[in-house]
């Protein structure tokens, strides 16, 4: 009687574990894209009204920990307007890699976020935007507006969110965080 209880109790244990292997099998799992390794983050304007005028500024990681931010310095006009690209780039190999347009394409589970501070007189508007249903901005093509002579800080944060995009900045992980000097005269 004892081995008839142990065989069923095996029995059924076996059958729990086929019916959970089986439920896992059937299960839709998306493998989620992991988090780009950036080194180096850049800015390029073009002024919408004097194509002459084209700043840049460039926050790059120096291997080994130490950072350059000597060239994170953006200059703009006052009451202007500047189409912007944000350029990400990893330098930690030769020669150097431009993640820019993998992140363009999986726009889906990106977001570049803006944050204005120090008075500066600043708006930015995203004017790309993602395939979701609806489109989301992704960031990586701006509008920036300029207003009166003003000086402060832009950080520009490449939020990466697989499977919970929203349009907002608080869901997923980070990739990139940085700080980008600018005056505007």
């Amino acid at each position: 009687m004892k081995s008839r209880s142990i065989l069923l109790m095996a029995t059924g244990m076996m059958m729990l574990f086929f019916m959970g292997a089986c439920s896992k099998a059937e299960k839709n799992v998306t493998e989620q894209p992991d988090n780009e390794l950036l080194t180096t983050v850049e800015l390029k304007a073009v002024n919408t009204t004097d194509a002459t005028d084209t700043p840049s500024a460039k926050w790059a990681s120096i291997p080994g920990g130490s950072l350059d931010t000597s060239h994170a310095i953006l200059n703009l006009k006052k009451n202007a307007s500047y189409n912007v690209s944000v350029m990400f780039l990893d330098e930690s190999k030769t020669p150097a890699s431009d993640l820019t347009s993998e992140i363009r394409a999986r726009g889906n589970y990106h977001l570049v976020c803006f944050n204005v501070s120090g008075g500066l007189t600043l708006a930015v508007s995203p004017t790309d935007h993602d395939s979701n249903s609806p489109a989301l901005p992704i960031g990586l093509s701006d509008l920036l507006t300029t207003g009166a002579a003003s000086a402060g800080r832009l950080e520009v944060i490449l939020h990466h969110q697989p499977n919970v995009k929203t349009g907002d900045c608080a869901p997923g992980s980070i990739d990139a965080d940085v700080n980008f000097t600018v005056n505007i005269n």
